[in-house]
C-alpha cells in the first residue's frame, strides 16, 4: 500500500497524512500567511485544523522557531476565521464547478427528483433552512445521506444564480468528497475538534 507525505502539526506535534493539515508560510513582510491551495513558495509550517492546535501554533515563539524568522504572528482567533474564509471559498468554488458541470440539484423540487432517481451523493443544507423542508426531504429517503449544514439560503441562491436556495443536492462523487472533507474542516474548527 502506497503511503502518500506526512506532516506534523506545530500545534500539537502530531504526524498528519498531508491533506489533514493546513499549510502556513511567512509573507515578504514578515506576516503569517494561510496557503490553503498550498501554491505559494518558500519554507512552510503545518497545523492541524483545530481551535487547540491553532492556539498552539499561533505564539510567536512557535511560528518563528519553525519558520526560523521573525513573525507577526495573528491571534488564534484571526487565523481560524481566515481558515473558516477559506474552507467557505472552496466550498463556495466545489459547489460552482458541480452547477456547471451540471453535477447538482438546487431547491425543494430538483433535490426531491434526484433522490426518487438515487443521484445524490451529498446534501448541503442553508443554516436558515426551516425545519419544515428538511424534514420532508430526510423523510423521502434523504436521512441515509451524508449532509452538511452551511452557508445561508441567499448565499446559495447568490452562487447559482438564484434569489434563494434552501437545499442542494451533489450528484458527483468526487465533488462530494470533496466538500464532505471542507466540512468536516469546518465542523473540527466550530466544535474545537469533537
Amino acid at each position: 500500500m502506497k503511503h502518500g507525505p506526512e506532516r506534523t502539526c506545530i500545534g500539537c506535534r502530531g504526524v498528519f497524512p498531508k491533506d489533514e493539515v493546513v499549510r502556513i508560510v511567512a509573507g515578504s513582510d514578515g506576516t503569517v500567511v494561510l496557503d490553503y491551495r498550498e501554491k505559494l513558495p518558500g519554507r512552510a509550517v503545518y497545523v492541524c485544523p483545530k481551535r487547540a492546535c491553532i492556539e498552539g501554533a499561533m505564539s510567536k515563539e512557535a511560528l518563528s522557531r519553525s519558520l526560523k524568522l521573525r513573525i507577526k504572528s495573528p491571534s488564534a482567533s484571526e487565523f481560524t476565521a481566515m481558515l473558516v474564509s477559506a474552507i467557505n471559498g472552496k466550498v463556495r468554488a466545489l459547489i460552482f464547478m458541480s452547477a456547471k458541470s451540471g453535477k447538482l440539484a438546487a431547491g425543494y423540487s430538483a433535490v426531491q427528483d434526484a433522490l426518487e432517481k438515487g443521484r445524490i451523493e451529498m446534501l448541503i443544507w442553508a443554516q436558515d433552512l426551516s425545519d419544515g423542508t428538511r424534514e420532508k426531504l430526510q423523510q423521502a429517503g434523504a436521512a441515509s445521506l451524508r449532509q452538511a449544514t452551511m452557508l445561508s439560503r441567499d448565499d446559495m441562491g447568490e452562487m447559482l444564480g438564484r434569489e434563494l436556495v434552501g437545499v442542494i443536492a451533489l450528484l458527483d462523487r468526487g465533488l462530494a468528497n470533496a466538500v464532505w472533507n471542507e466540512a468536516g474542516r469546518l465542523n473540527s474548527l466550530i466544535n474545537n475538534g469533537e
